[in-house]
């Protein structure tokens, strides 16, 4: 895969560039020529629900498997580790089981905006990651001030697609739990895409400026993942079939720097052996972690939550139709939030190891190595 590259190429037909974004607005056109947004999605939704067992699910259980293999010696030395693989689960974990025993739906919908909340936010800084490593593998780097103007415009997109839920009296369903939006005042809805629109200028003069200065090009990879979002979360791009699928291009992203990681993590361990031990070390601790979290996400997403919920052990209708695996969803994608804002950090020495160098594996495939 040429995602992570010494020298990465860019271009729009490259992979790096696909697979941070541009596979997702070309989708996103596809939907708008030649579907009508009144059609059905079922189609659409049996897809994506398909995909979920190959990328959607993976990409949650791999930030487990990152935090608590190959991190674990940081839980209990560094307090951003503890924080994400200790107190918050056990709170987040409590919290849920009382509103399971206790029969409250009303704080189990609580729980449900606050994933949607926390959802947004992780979703725009995984795009500014996106934008900060394809840049720095370019030798492309950007001042405080001009992350700082990138991550408010990312924001105020966010904003955008958060306030459609939040402003006047709402409701909604999730699995059959009832949420409320904040009830938040109509003004800020157009108040946040003027702030969309002016921060989105003010980058684009950013970048033009920087051009002008030093010469350097924004990457395009990067691009594609500030586009991106733009799509996803912009009412002027809504698209009922399209929004199926913004989970997995999100989760595709995530999975380009696990990759990346694990590709020349295991590579550099691989190569202090030779022959028969090398290959052995390869299909273990690579292609074993990427069947080891598909079979996990599968898990952990239908089979048990599924299970559990057919043995009909809780009634209540506040609680919805599917209480266990609603509880489940609601813990993994809060949970995720606080392990990617601990793992994902410039001072993990060895993210910067292994996510911007790549070792070559040497005789891999080499019988006689």
């Amino acid at each position: 895969m040429e995602a992570i590259r010494t020298q990465p190429k860019d271009g729009i037909l490259s992979w790096e560039f696909m697979l941070m974004g541009g596979a997702s607005i070309i989708v996103c056109l596809a939907c708008w020529a030649f579907t009508d947004k009144s059609a059905s999605v079922l189609t659409m939704s049996q897809l994506a629900f398909a995909l979920a067992f190959v990328m959607n699910h993976p990409h949650f259980l791999s930030s487990y498997v990152l935090l608590y293999k190959d991190f674990r010696k940081n839980i209990f030395t560094k307090p951003k580790y503890f924080w994400a693989g200790v107190v918050s689960p056990v709170l987040l974990a409590g919290y849920l089981i009382y509103c399971l025993v206790a029969g409250n739906g009303a704080w189990m919908g609580q729980a449900v905006n606050a994933m949607f909340f926390l959802v947004g936010w992780h979703y725009v800084k995984q795009i500014f990651g996106c934008v900060i490593v394809t840049s720095v593998r370019r030798k492309i780097f950007y001042s405080v001030w001009e992350r700082r103007l990138m991550l408010f415009n990312l924001f105020a997109i966010w904003a955008v697609s958060w306030l459609r839920s939040q402003v006047g009296h709402q409701s909604f369903q999730f699995y059959g739990i009832t949420y409320f939006g904040l009830d938040l005042p109509r003004l800020l809805q157009p108040l946040s895409l003027w702030v969309v629109g002016l921060s989105g200028l003010a980058v684009v003069y950013m970048l033009i400026r920087k051009f002008i200065a030093d010469g350097s090009k924004p990457s395009m990879p990067g691009l594609a993942a500030l586009g991106a979002l733009y799509v996803w979360y912009l009412p002027a791009f809504d698209h009922p079939s399209f929004a199926y699928l913004i989970p997995f291009f999100h989760s595709l992203q995530y999975l380009v720097f696990v990759w990346s990681f694990k590709k020349n993590q295991v590579a550099a361990e691989a190569n202090k052996h030779k022959g028969r031990d090398q290959r052995e070390i390869w299909v273990r601790d690579f292609i074993g972690y990427a069947v080891g979290v598909t079979i996990l996400g599968a898990l952990s997403f239908e089979f048990v939550p599924n299970a559990l919920d057919a043995q009909n052990w809780i009634h209540n209708p506040s609680l919805g139709t599917a209480p266990i695996l609603s509880a489940v969803l609601l813990f993994i994608n809060i949970h995720h939030y606080f392990i990617d804002n601990a793992i994902w950090k410039s001072n993990n020495d060895e993210m910067k190891k292994y996510l911007f160098a790549e070792p070559k594996l040497e005789s891999v495939q080499s019988r006689s190595a």
